[in-house]
């Protein structure tokens, strides 16, 4: 019978927990709309301590100082259409299409297409944190 309570409690337990690709889509919407509106800080702080943004920038702090370097830079339009992430326990994958468009200070559009690798993990706290952001192809229209 102590079994069968058990057992029970860690099964509803187990119902109770959000869904990890919701909040996967939440970190991810989180990061649309930093990136959005330029927030770096916001951007960086969706990473792991150790997180890479590819392929040099390591940790938050690196990270946002490596965003900031894109500050004259205006984000006209952003969208993503994510794959569903693979989720293997504490860390996934997810593939991420996104279209942009971005105004230079000289006034020039520049419309970008491209995707993103996402790396997550799950930390301590069981908020999904980016582990390693990867470009894996950006093509661009010419100026206009």
């Amino acid at each position: 019978m102590f079994r069968i309570l058990i057992a029970a409690s860690l099964l509803l337990a187990g119902c109770s927990q959000p869904n990890d690709a919701e909040l996967i889509q939440k970190q991810l919407e989180l990061y649309a709309n930093y990136t959005r509106t330029m927030n770096h800080f916001g951007v960086a702080s969706l990473f792991a301590e150790d997180g890479l943004l590819e392929p040099a920038a390591r940790g938050p702090k690196a990270i946002q100082q490596q965003l900031a370097t894109t500050a004259s830079l205006k984000v006209m339009e952003f969208a993503i259409d994510p794959a569903k992430p693979a989720i293997h326990g504490d860390e996934a994958e997810q593939v991420v299409v996104y279209p942009k468009q971005l105004r230079t200070p000289q006034g020039n559009t520049a419309q970008l297409t491209g995707s993103l690798k996402f790396r997550w993990k799950r930390v301590e706290s069981g908020r999904w944190v980016i582990s390693n952001l990867a470009t894996l192809a950006t093509s661009s229209a010419p100026p206009q």
